[in-house]
């Protein structure tokens, strides 16, 4: 997806998205972990499709070579 497109983000990928971009501007030198689903652990797979979502749109990357996803880390994206 070109740079200049934006998508049209659902409420969960919007906010994953704000978080990351908010994380990057005010600590950019440390690690963006995915943050903990609030509350409702019924809408894991949701949450988590909307991190593959970000990743599909090229606005982020996730390391996830943690066994939890809280210990996942988001990342720029790689630059073409």
């Amino acid at each position: 997806m070109p740079a200049t497109a934006t998508p049209a983000l659902t409420l969960n990928q919007r906010n994953l998205y704000a978080y990351f971009l908010n994380h990057k501007e005010k600590h950019s030198h440390t690690p963006c972990f995915v943050p903990k689903l609030p509350a409702q652990s019924s809408r894991l797979e949701q949450y988590l499709q909307a991190l593959n979502k970000l990743e599909q749109y090229e606005l982020i990357r996730v390391d996830r070579t943690s066994g939890n996803y809280t210990g996942w880390i988001m990342l720029e994206p790689k630059s073409a």
